[in-house]
């Protein structure tokens, strides 16, 4: 482990600010919203326009960036661990090639979790050609967020395609006659570094902000990670190479390997180098009138992550410890927003986006029972461009009618075998597959590029039946040249229960909605486990949810239960079959799941509060499939927040409780259930330094508080068998997916964060 110091780049910047001149800062800033005030806090994503969070047509988490600063909340992964319906495969470990392994309601599980959409400011994230959910990690920006919108179920009438179990919605900060500008250092052991920053500057009627993060992280190289079978240990290496080519160029296979009798080193590759720059410009006129032009905003973001691939495949058939054994991604997207007034109640929103993703060809490993020292890499690129307009209507009844267009290149991923060899976006010079297949490493091929033209046509309309009852009607009709035409409905009502007085506040909602999501490139192509005959996958969900918030002096208390029912067709699921990879990609039958969530709120005084969460889930899934196999039937979250002398002292403490899951059957470690995981997280912060009108928070992060040994339930089916192997008679048993993924113990990182 390497010692924790702050850098000496962090202290100029803090002897820097510590002159500067800020009467925009108000302390207040920095304490918890209360429950009043976030139950009625204005939302986006469900009704795709703002309204109150209690009102809104669909069951919605959100979370505040004090929330995130208080809980020492570093990505996705860990914001989603405390929301009921969320569980991970990987938690600090690499998710390997992909950007996550999750589920969602029992539903996911699949590499990148491709049935959660994100957005960030109404712009979709997930990869272009792949579906993945992204980014996850340490390439996301926090430092300009105004809120974090968590909707639960369907939402492909509002946002079509891979809004299928949920939508996590980013949502920056909007410009602000007083902005709080922001610069963060996080440092932790194994040399974990992130540094952000957030500036904001107003020129009359325009508005130029910038956020940025870098974060590079040297890791564990999984020698302090809890190993239980010894996946990642030393290792005896093969024997013989299947298949290599020998100095001269020629195909050879079972040859005796140069490495025989030695061992391999243990662990794995999980170093990280990640950063993102996030900007926008925004014009509003001073004095905005009923007609005319409103908002002009010109917005740009863009990550890279270079990881290491962690413990996502096995050690004894790859060689994880190469620095080879690594993924490069990258993404961005350009989008300009103009808002325009007919009149006071009718605005037309307009917004034209294009993104890229690009996997780099340094993304790539090493077998080490075949071609030991040549590279096996990976890259492609796709890009995506959209034109998507929005008439809003609010009136007694409001109306939203919408159209968009899209026009992708989605490009497979191309595969190169070779040590020096050209290659370039869409074409490689030494292709892999023919390689493989003994026809020589110079052998030059190009990808298949999928070009997609879509259409979608959208109408919602909300209003009162009487003053009680309200209601939400959607439909959304999509058209692919890729999957076909789908048309997904929804509906909302909810009913106001509340009494007349406003310190009891009580409202009913029952909702339903459909949604699908289209076959992935990857899942139609993957070399080992592609299907091309995969059709969309389509879900319906009925869900009941009551509201409740009470006030009584300094005591507010919200909860919220909620039902739901899904039904899916056609779900697209790894299907365990005796082939190299042990699995492939098929639509399964249709199947159920349903599930329980409450979800509750204490505000016991000012400088007091507590949350706690669960979850119940199950369903009639096939125990051969995955699903329900990677999801905790019941989950418990819950913590405390506490502010002491003079609120300047805050005590986090949160907690996770899992309750034994059941593993896939082609799990060969697990016996049908993984143990019970209790997992408990610690911040402690003094905040409110104030020094010549700049504020100072120093804060100390404890992960996995009691040092506890763990592993996550092995991704997709976890097929592969230690047991199996053997480095004379079997260099290469069937699957490669490991049972588990190792996680670290107790990890401490301190975080300085300076608001000026």
């Amino acid at each position: 482990m390497t010692k924790i110091s702050l850098p000496l780049s962090t202290l100029i910047v803090f002897s820097g600010l510590s002159a500067a001149k800020s009467a925009d800062y108000n302390i207040d800033s920095l304490n918890s919203m209360s429950l009043k005030e976030l139950m009625n806090i204005q939302v986006e994503t469900a009704g795709r326009i703002e309204q109150k969070r209690f009102l809104a047509p669909s069951n919605i988490t959100v979370v505040t960036p004090t929330q995130i600063k208080q809980r020492g909340y570093q990505n996705l992964i860990d914001i989603l661990r405390d929301v009921p319906g969320f569980d991970f495969s990987n938690h600090q470990d690499s998710a390997g090639e992909y950007t996550s392994h999750s589920v969602n309601r029992g539903i996911g599980g699949t590499p990148g979790n491709v049935q959660l959409l994100v957005l960030v400011d109404g712009i979709p994230q997930n990869h272009i050609a792949f579906n993945w959910s992204q980014p996850w990690g340490n390439q996301q920006i926090y430092s300009d967020l105004d809120r974090i919108e968590i909707t639960q179920g369907p939402g492909s009438a509002s946002y079509g395609a891979n809004a299928y179990s949920g939508i996590v919605h980013f949502i920056t900060k909007k410009p602000s006659a007083y902005p709080v500008n922001s610069i963060t250092s996080h440092l932790g052991e194994y040399n974990s570094q992130s540094h952000s920053l957030y500036l904001s500057r107003n020129f009359s009627e325009l508005t130029l902000q910038l956020a940025a993060r870098k974060s590079q992280i040297d890791g564990d190289l999984g020698r302090d990670s809890h190993d239980p079978a010894g996946y990642f240990s030393a290792h005896p290496l093969p024997h013989i190479l299947t298949a290599d080519y020998d100095d001269n160029g020629n195909y050879v296979r079972n040859q005796v390997s140069p490495l025989k009798g030695q061992y391999s080193l243990p662990g794995y590759n999980n170093q990280s180098d990640d950063w993102a720059i996030r900007g926008s410009a925004t014009w509003l006129p001073k004095h905005q009138a009923a007609k005319g032009l409103q908002r002009i905003a010109l917005s740009y973001n863009k990550w890279d992550q270079k990881q290491g691939l962690g413990s996502y495949i096995t050690g004894f058939e790859y060689q994880t410890r190469d620095s080879s054994y690594q993924k490069h991604h990258q993404a961005d997207s350009l989008s300009l927003d103009i808002d325009y007034n007919f009149k006071q109640h009718i605005q037309l929103s307009t917004r034209v986006w294009q993104r890229n993703n690009k996997q780099l060809p340094d993304t790539g490993f090493k077998y080490t029972y075949r071609f030991d020292d040549l590279i096996k890499s990976y890259h492609s690129k796709s890009k995506q461009f959209a034109f998507e307009q929005q008439l809003n209507i609010t009136a007694k009844q409001n109306w939203l009618v919408g159209y968009r267009l899209l026009q992708s290149d989605k490009m497979n991923q191309v595969v190169s075998l070779g040590t020096n060899y050209q290659k370039y976006y869409g074409v490689t010079t030494s292709d892999w597959n023919l390689a493989a297949q003994g026809y020589g490493l110079n052998q030059t091929s190009s990808a298949q590029v999928e070009q997609v033209d879509e259409v979608a046509v959208f109408a919602q309309t909300q209003g009162q039946w009487h003053q009680r009852l309200n209601y939400t009607l959607g439909l959304r009709y999509d058209h692919s040249q890729s999957y076909g035409t789908t048309l997904n409905p929804r509906l909302a009502f909810s009913y106001d229960l509340s009494e007349s007085d406003s310190s009891n506040i009580w409202i009913m909602k029952y909702l339903y909605g459909e949604a699908f999501r289209e076959p992935s490139t990857f899942e139609l192509n993957d070399e080992f486990r592609g299907n091309s005959e995969l059709v969309p996958e389509k879900i319906k969900t009925h869900e009941l949810i009551s509201n409740w918030f009470f006030e009584l002096n300094e005591l507010e208390i919200t909860a919220k239960a909620a039902l739901f029912y899904s039904t899916q067709s056609d779900s697209i699921i790894l299907k365990t079959e005796n082939n190299q990879s042990g699995s492939r990609f098929i639509n399964d039958n249709n199947n159920d799941l349903w599930g329980f969530t409450f979800d509750s709120q204490l505000q016991l005084a000012n400088n007091l509060d507590f949350y706690i969460n669960y979850q119940y889930t199950d369903g009639d899934e096939d125990r051969d499939t995955i699903g329900l196999t990677h999801s905790a039937r019941n989950k418990v979250n819950w913590g405390v927040n506490y502010l002491t002398l003079a609120d300047q002292l805050n005590i986090n403490f949160r907690v996770n409780h899992l309750f034994r899951r059941t593993v896939p059957q082609s799990n060969a470690y697990f016996l049908d259930d993984d143990n019970s995981l209790t997992l408990a997280n610690m911040t402690i912060a003094w905040q409110g330094i104030e020094l010549s009108n700049v504020t100072i928070t120093p804060q100390l992060i404890v992960s996995n508080v009691f040092d506890r040994n763990y592993v996550a339930v092995g991704r997709q089916d976890g097929s592969s068998d230690i047991n199996q192997y053997d480095a004379q008679f079997n260099v290469n048993p069937n699957g490669f997916t490991p049972p588990y993924h190792p996680q670290l113990g107790r990890t401490i990182a301190l975080q300085l964060s300076i608001d000026f």
